[in-house]
């Protein structure tokens, strides 16, 4: 008997332990879940050089890129259906599975931070705010924002939390541009609620020798270009003109005018000869001649002619003559746009508005003039062409870069008809060898640019040229060129090299993983081809 409970006995120790090590176990589990659900999502710039089951089973079979949903940093019902509706006629799987990772790239990974924007807290005490980042470096540049959030502009009427998220960004800007409007690329608010809660611009100081709030001071006039783009486009979308009544924005637009017309002053008073102040200039020691600029940073003299001085590039790259020809052509469109939203706003009667609408307006005439009197060029292979960058002096700079605004976008900017014989004469020039910066390869073609050098193709510019095309043989060529440059990541990256697998990230043979303002494009370019083009995408080759 005394044996028999010594067994049972060690049985019952048996069950009891294994009992306590299980619920112990159950309690580091549940502990460890809720860590991973708020604290334990991967870096996107690690998780999208990773493949990720499953595979999207077409030639190429290309990974599933999208964070898990509780990682994802903002979600709409009504984008996930837009991707589901779409793949679901696709019959290439690869391009398919590549939308699917890039079109929400925007949402899933970017935004930062936000306030006031999802129902719930929205109220009369704030207004919405959006700090979005540009992908792999923390900081919003007013341009890559902008365009990261156009591919959802059509949407913006049925996901009232989206539109939100749009004047969030829209009244980012605005706040930023009241900081410095020569700024490409600003931090993150210390505190973005309270932000929320002020009608004026107010950031603490940082330890860099920048203003308040500024990640890079470089003077881009597509940065400024595309605040007015933004916001003419959600008007135009949604029919909100709230933000014209708000002084943070009205600040903002008169910030741009008094900063456009700085900058259309030339380098000599035109009587005495003398050398005339600047506003801006940008001077830093650097192995990298892109990354400074001629004459202790006020860049090479230029004669008035109405257009506006850009020391730098979208590449962020510095101008070598300082009338960038894509730049004024989409600061041109969209002071005309402005004009147009702000005399149809419910302030148009408001003194200042008036004034701003009118001043907007007379500059965009002056600009678009003064590049078809400067900027036109006759080539002896492409006959009249736009120059890429003029001084008013009679030099110019044959040339495109990749990145938008560019020659190869003008019609995609809306400065002219895609049919336009001029600028199909600038664009056969572009697309070809040319172009000192188009580069062809086996695994690829494009244009790149000297941000990352010789041999870098960006597919940006194989989608801006599917983007500005009406030729069905040409859209399938620059797919096919696109769907097979993502090294097996199923994401648009920034460049890759058309020569050889090696070099850029890692010796990988390209650059940036994660640039969220390329995967949205591509989006862009597969909804256009899906509604002009479908059997593009439906129909087997």
């Amino acid at each position: 008997m005394y044996l028999i409970f010594l067994i049972f006995s060690f049985i019952f120790f048996l069950f009891s332990f294994s009992s306590s090590i299980f619920f112990f176990y159950l309690f580091l589990s549940s502990f460890r879940n809720k860590t991973m659900s708020t604290t334990g999502c991967p870096d996107y710039s690690d998780f999208s050089k990773a493949f990720h089951e499953p595979g999207s089973g077409g030639s190429f079979n290309l990974p599933f890129q999208r964070p898990t949903e509780v990682c994802r940093k903002f979600a709409s019902s009504v984008i996930e259906s837009v991707i589901n509706n779409v793949t679901s006629k696709m019959v290439n799987l690869d391009l398919a599975r590549l939308f699917t990772n890039s079109f929400p790239n925007t949402l899933d990974t970017t935004i930062s931070k936000t306030a006031c924007i999802l129902k719930e807290t929205v109220n009369s005490d704030c207004q919405p705010l959006s700090y979005i980042i540009t992908g792999d470096i923390n900081a919003m540049w007013l341009r890559d924002s902008a365009n990261q959030l156009l591919p959802y502009l059509n949407y913006i009427k049925q996901d009232g939390n989206l539109k939100r998220l749009f004047l969030g960004a829209i009244y980012m800007q605005a706040h930023f541009i009241n900081i410095d409007p020569y700024s490409n690329a600003f931090n993150e608010p210390i505190d973005i609620n309270e932000l929320a809660k002020s009608t004026s611009s107010s950031f603490n100081k940082r330890s860099v020798v920048l203003l308040d709030g500024v990640f890079e001071n470089k003077w881009e006039i597509d940065s400024l270009a595309s605040f007015m783009s933004l916001s003419y486009q959600y008007w135009n979308q949604s029919g909100d003109d709230s933000f014209v009544n708000n002084t943070v924005w009205i600040n903002a637009v008169e910030s741009i005018i008094e900063t456009i017309k700085h900058q259309q002053e030339p380098t000599f008073n035109e009587t005495t000869g003398q050398v005339l102040d600047t506003n801006y200039a940008f001077s830093q020691t650097t192995d990298r001649p892109t990354e400074t600029q001629f004459i202790n940073g006020r860049g090479q003299p230029v004669r008035h002619t109405g257009m506006v001085k850009s020391l730098f590039r979208p590449s962020d790259d510095a101008t070598v003559y300082p009338f960038f020809i894509p730049g004024n052509a989409m600061l041109s469109v969209e002071l005309d746009h402005l004009s147009q939203l702000l005399s149809k706003s419910s302030a148009n009667q408001v003194s200042r508005v008036q004034q701003l609408a009118s001043k907007a307006s007379i500059l965009s005439k002056e600009i678009k003039e003064a590049i078809y009197k400067y900027g036109l060029i006759e080539h002896p292979t492409y006959g009249k062409i736009f120059a890429y960058e003029v001084d008013g002096y009679g030099s110019s700079l044959i040339m495109d870069d990749a990145n938008i605004p560019s020659l190869l976008s003008l019609s995609l900017i809306g400065f002219l008809d895609q049919n336009d014989q001029i600028y199909q004469n600038t664009r056969r020039l572009v697309l070809s060898h040319d172009n000192p910066y188009y580069f062809s390869g086996p695994r690829g073609s494009g244009i790149g640019g000297p941000h990352i050098g010789l041999e870098y193709a960006w597919p940006m510019s194989q989608i801006v040229r599917i983007l500005t095309s009406s030729d069905d043989k040409e859209i399938e060529q620059a797919l096919d060129v696109i769907v097979a440059s993502t090294d097996n990541t199923g994401l648009i990256h920034e460049s890759i090299n058309v020569y050889r697998q090696g070099g850029g990230d890692n010796n990988r043979g390209y650059t940036r993983s994660w640039f969220s303002w390329a995967n949205g494009l591509f989006g862009q370019a597969i909804l256009k081809v899906m509604n002009d083009r479908p059997h593009l995408l439906t129909s087997a080759k």
